[in-house]
């Protein structure tokens, strides 16, 4: 192992890693190799500031802290006491000037150099910018002093400051307050591709998972579509990961590259020796201190792999992992993870630690794990590696279609496994699963065929027939919310064989319904019946009426129009 190599690693992770038995020098040796070469660029978000600050809070403390803020150019002070909604003044201090506007804010929304602020008159709203004729109608800064802050998301926003009476906070606050003036960039963290979107269809909503996790409130329900506001994303990654379908991936760096590298190090580390290595992964924005001091106590057959966020590894990489030959895979929480993220991570766990098992390995195998008195211990964990004694490892790479590295990575697992069962069940929520059809109910309208983001449920042009592919199933629950009858529900679990998987399979047929008058089939069975059975009372179809429902559309025009009818 080179110094060159040591370093290397070194700056790629943060912390210095020991290098002293053969272990632990052919981990400095893999890592070396998995970051080798170029990942893919992303693009880059830009950010604009001319550095006018806002200050919200009762009047007292607001000139306090501006006071002290001599580094700002611009000062704007939103009084939430001592005057009437939407009065202003002018205060000289420290040879500058503050203008005050008074109200207590119903709103603000934006990021750095685009904050908006709302304050509620009796006449109606008004937008603090705007009133006071700043730049851009627009705030580059908020420091909001109330105890109860009007942003409560885990993650803030750029530019958005929220001490909730910390003195600590309140100082590095006002220490980091003069440095946001001026051009910022940041990468785009999150790629969106709206035509395999699950969120809903034809005014119907299905999944609305990246929402639910989000931390930083950046993405957002635009009909049946999401909105990525990216200013606001900081790149946590739970949305990509718990998106069923990939429509959300993350990009910095792409699952390809990922992949790629990941491979790298597992075969190099199982290469060199005889051990079934570990990947620990862990973000690049923790505080490395305390990692720092206990890698000493780190098994050398374990190796630290750092990620720009905790959520931005989503169950196929950790499928992967396995699949390519590590013994476990474990995901290190501290008191920075925003608990919607480690919320998402351990109901990833629980669905993949269900399959797992099921193939044979221990359900200890992923885990999330901190930085606690149980760390080394944890890390230690005795796991069984069902290909140690010579098994063949995955060698595939280079795939960013989410899918398509899940089945590649399951397919294997499968195939090294000892013993399979036919069919896996696995927990609610789980992306892989059946569509179970109530062909008592089932009309065969297709309406679950319109909405199905993902190719699973298949129409028969030429006869009455529902069909469905399992494994395009991602168990959205967007079919089941469609059906006017009811006739669907969803059962999450995985076929142990890949054929049947792909294979497409009737879930319900009828013969045509043929026109009475002209024998031309345009319906079904059950939908005849069904209407019937719904509109028998109606006035319109009383009597012979009830005979248009089995009259083709041309055939019913012509029996409501002849004899003036």
């Amino acid at each position: 192992m080179s110094t060159q190599d040591s370093d290397a690693v070194q700056e790629f992770l943060g912390i210095n890693l020991p290098h002293h038995s053969t272990i632990s020098q052919a981990r400095i040796t893999a890592l070396r190799e998995g970051i080798r070469g170029d990942v893919a660029p992303t693009s880059l978000v830009s950010f604009s500031s001319s550095g006018i600050v806002a200050l919200i809070g009762p009047l007292p403390s607001a000139l306090q802290v501006a006071e002290g803020l001599d580094e700002i150019s611009s000062c704007v002070i939103i009084a939430t006491d001592g005057g009437e909604a939407g009065q202003t003044e002018t205060r000289e201090f420290n040879g500058r000037t503050a203008a005050i506007i008074f109200g207590r804010p119903t709103s603000i929304s934006g990021y750095l150099g685009n904050f908006e602020i709302t304050l509620s008159r009796e006449d109606g709203d008004m937008g603090v910018a705007k009133s006071m004729g700043l730049a851009d109608d627009a705030i580059d800064v908020v420091l909001d002093l109330s105890r109860e802050p009007l942003l409560t998301h885990d993650v803030l926003p750029v530019g958005y400051f929220a001490p909730r009476g910390d003195n600590d906070a309140l100082l590095i606050a006002c220490e980091s307050i003069p440095d946001l003036k001026g051009q910022f960039q940041k990468p785009r963290y999150v790629q969106y591709n709206a035509d395999i979107c699950a969120h809903g269809a034809r005014g119907i909503k299905g999944c609305r998972r990246c929402l639910d996790v989000c931390p930083a409130d950046a993405l957002s329900s635009i009909g049946e579509k999401i909105s990525v506001e990216t200013h606001l994303c900081h790149g946590l990654g739970a949305c990509t990961s718990s998106c069923p379908t990939g429509a959300l991936s993350y990009s910095y760096p792409n699952r390809a590259d990922s992949l790629n590298q990941l491979r790298r190090v597992i075969t190099s580390f199982r290469e060199r020796t005889t051990a079934a290595p570990g990947i620990l992964f862990f973000g690049a924005d923790e505080d490395l201190t305390e990692l720092s001091a206990a890698v000493n106590d780190l098994p050398d057959e374990v190796i630290p792999w750092k990620v720009e966020e905790l959520g931005s590894v989503g169950p196929e990489i950790w499928l992967s992992c396995l699949a390519y030959g590590a013994k476990t895979v474990m995901m290190l929480q501290t008191s920075d993870t925003p608990l919607s993220v480690l919320t998402e991570i351990a109901k990833q766990i629980k669905q993949m630690s269900a399959l797992i098992s099921a193939l044979g390995r221990s359900s200890h195998a992923i885990g999330l794990i901190a930085l606690d008195e149980d760390f080394e211990a944890n890390c230690r964990q005795p796991v069984a590696c069902t290909n140690d004694d010579g098994g063949r490892f995955a060698s595939y790479g280079g795939m960013e279609e989410k899918r398509a590295v899940f089945r590649a990575a399951i397919d294997h697992l499968i195939d090294e496994a000892a013993s399979v069962p036919e069919e896996i069940p696995l927990p609610n929520g789980t992306p892989f699963g059946e569509v179970l059809i109530d062909s008592n109910k089932c009309t065969l309208c297709m309406g679950c065929v319109a909405v199905c983001p993902a190719g699973a449920l298949i129409d028969n042009k030429e006869r009455p027939c529902l069909s469905f592919i399992e494994w395009n199933c991602v168990q959205c629950g967007l079919c089941e919310n469609t059906c006017p009858e009811k006739a669907i529900t969803l059962n999450p679990r995985l076929l142990a064989d890949s054929n049947a998987r792909m294979a497409r399979r009737v879930l319900n047929e009828e013969e045509p319904f043929k026109c009475v008058e002209c024998g031309k089939p345009f319906t079904t069975q059950s939908m005849v019946s069904r209407m019937e059975e719904k509109l028998s009372g109606h006035r319109m179809f009383s009597g012979d009426g009830i005979r248009r429902l089995r009259l083709c559309e041309d055939c019913r025009v012509k029996d409501m129009f002849k004899d003036g009818g």
